[in-house]
């Protein structure tokens, strides 16, 4: 076994890192300031290429921008510091930042049903950080969801929850209902006195019994919080379920993912105790200034959330479904098979057939198609993620509908099938075949999403 490389940026990376890392360090040796951005662009440019044009994107944690949002995101705005609230600022001159903290704080909490939102957060895991600061105090213990059962790594005591210094405990979980466990949850949280109860995170199939959660939480005095990060959207929208109608006490998400805003994350909750606390803690405790460029994309993305013009949230549930229907079909093991799969845009597959999930998702790649892995509720806490976690918002946003999935789902067969000489032609026939995202105007007989052309294209790919 040859030695892997070494790596000046990341000599601590694993082997895989270091080729990876030597690869790229040998051939980006730019130093004018010229070479760096025609290397730059180059790369960008590529990406587009990869993303846009050659491949599907079937990773459930991204999404692509509209028109509109896109055109709000002003980068002059990144440089300019606006530290403190409106009529309270540290620095001159930034009204019209002051401003568009009003728009888009006013839009997220509409569009999340909530009183207050805090939008400054960089991450959705600086959110839940946020709340392991003004809630809890360093020892206190926090229930969560394991990683088997769909809890984000800023859950879990070896990520953020630990450089607040708590103490994690797994809530008890059934796999059949992929929800918590009701029966044992009374004796669980006395046994173990929570001053934080968190659900939600990085695989989420179904919506959570929070009326139940809330009853016990309040039983023994603990915060309920909700981190929608990959259900934002879907909740704008009015798809999926209500966290703080049915009894958070606060909702943490990422603005990107189904919510297709900026990368950032944002706090809401009717409670005006809790949003003061948890702005407190996003300024002065954990940041002085943000990216203020956020704000516009932000509150234009909110604002679509809600408004569904076009319609996104609801297509992009019912792909999921059905994406999940034709994969069964082809013989893989789907979660959720008995509940119609999914109530989002996430469909899970059990790869321990296919050797696991990582080995899988690179298959996938090697053709084009671009997943990610997962934790499955029964396998073992310290094995490799056995998961393929696929995600129907950004295709549906290209031009993806119902009638495709079938199609999408023997490119993913064929993908994982199929490693001599694997090709992303197949891939980048289909993302054409897709035809315009949604905020085109098609025109009359065009191979458009839904036509009887645009299906017969599909068919003669796949």
């Amino acid at each position: 076994m040859t030695t892997a490389p070494a790596s000046a940026i990341a000599p601590w990376a694993d082997a895989a890192g270091r080729r990876r890392l030597h690869e790229l360090e040998s051939r980006h040796r730019e130093e004018s300031a010229a070479d760096v951005a025609a290397a730059v662009s180059g790369v960008l440019d590529a990406h587009h290429q990869r993303i846009g044009t050659d491949g599907l994107v079937l990773y459930a944690g991204t999404n692509v921008l509209s028109p509109a949002v896109r055109a709000a995101h002003d980068t002059d705005l990144s440089t300019r510091p606006a530290l403190g609230w409106p009529g309270g600022k540290l620095q001159t001159g930034v009204q019209e930042i002051e401003a568009l903290e009003v728009i888009a704080t006013t839009q997220v909490a509409r569009a999340m049903r909530a009183a207050h939102a805090e939008v400054r957060f960089l991450t959705a895991t600086m959110a839940n950080l946020a709340l392991y600061s003004a809630f809890t105090q360093p020892g206190d213990t926090i229930a969560v969801l394991s990683p088997e059962a769909g809890g984000h790594a800023s859950h879990h005591a070896h990520a953020t929850a630990g450089i607040r210094g708590l103490k994690v405990t797994y809530l008890p979980y059934n796999p059949v209902d992929f929800d918590v466990d009701e029966t044992v949850l009374d004796v669980f949280l006395t046994a173990h006195r929570p001053k934080l109860i968190l659900v939600g995170g990085s695989v989420t199939l179904f919506p959570h019994r929070l009326t139940v959660l809330r009853a016990a939480a309040d039983r023994i005095g603990a915060l309920l919080a909700y981190d929608a990060s990959h259900t934002a959207g879907l909740i704008a929208a009015g798809y999926f379920q209500d966290p703080l109608a049915e009894g958070a006490h606060v909702v943490t998400f990422s603005t990107y993912k189904t919510f297709a805003g900026p990368a950032g994350g944002a706090a809401v909750t009717n409670d005006p105790e809790l949003a003061q606390a948890i702005s407190h803690a996003a300024y002065p405790v954990m940041s002085s200034n943000y990216d203020p460029a956020r704000l516009g994309p932000l509150a234009v993305a909110a604002a679509e959330a809600v408004e569904q013009q076009p319609s996104w949230a609801g297509p992009t549930i019912t792909t999921a479904q059905r994406l999940g229907h034709h994969l069964a079909a082809h013989g893989y093991a789907v979660l959720g098979a008995h509940r119609g799969y999914t109530r989002t845009h996430q469909v899970v597959l059990d790869a321990t057939a296919l050797g696991g999930g990582t080995p899988a998702v690179g298959r996938l790649a090697a053709h084009g198609i671009y997943a990610g892995t997962c934790r499955l509720p029964w396998q073992t806490p310290d094995g490799p993620a056995q998961g393929i976690r696929l995600g129907t918002q950004e295709i549906v946003r290209r031009g993806a509908d119902t009638a495709t999935m079938a199609h999408i789902a023997a490119a993913v067969h064929h993908a994982l099938i199929n490693t001599v000489a694997p090709s992303t032609d197949r891939a980048a026939e289909l993302r054409a075949a897709l035809g315009r995202d949604l905020w085109n105007t098609h025109q009359p007989g065009t191979d458009q999403p839904g036509t009887d052309q645009h299906r017969r294209t599909i068919r003669r790919i796949t």
